[in-house]
């Protein structure tokens, strides 16, 4: 008669060995998405704080060429805005969680 009370040493080995590749496979692919996810983050929040500084200069007769930092959520936003033609060019550049330079530009039409 065989004795089937349970799994044998070799079968626990393999479902282990299995369940460790599947996560060395999968962990590395998370941590991609989440670090993707939070660069994303930083793109919309720059892009939303031009959008807003950009319309003071396109409402309202402020002196141009300016440039300054504003700081949200510990990340430094560097903010410049020139004349072009009859355009006003709006850019913000920041260091990512990557620590890689991204700068974002919009144009906008002043009042007038």
């Amino acid at each position: 008669m065989l004795n089937n009370n349970g799994f044998t040493l070799v079968e626990v080995l393999v479902a282990t060995t299995i369940l460790l590749f599947t996560i060395s496979i999968v962990y590395p692919f998370i941590s991609f998405l989440y670090q993707e996810r939070s660069v994303l983050k930083e793109r919309r929040m720059a892009s939303v704080l031009l959008h807003d500084e950009l319309q003071n200069y396109l409402w309202f007769d402020q002196v141009l060429p300016a440039t300054y930092t504003k700081t949200r959520e510990y990340i430094p936003f560097h903010f410049q805005f020139s004349k072009e033609v009859e355009r006003i060019k709006g850019c913000v550049s920041w260091e990512n969680k990557k620590q890689t330079n991204e700068t974002i530009c919009f144009y906008g039409i002043p009042k007038q």
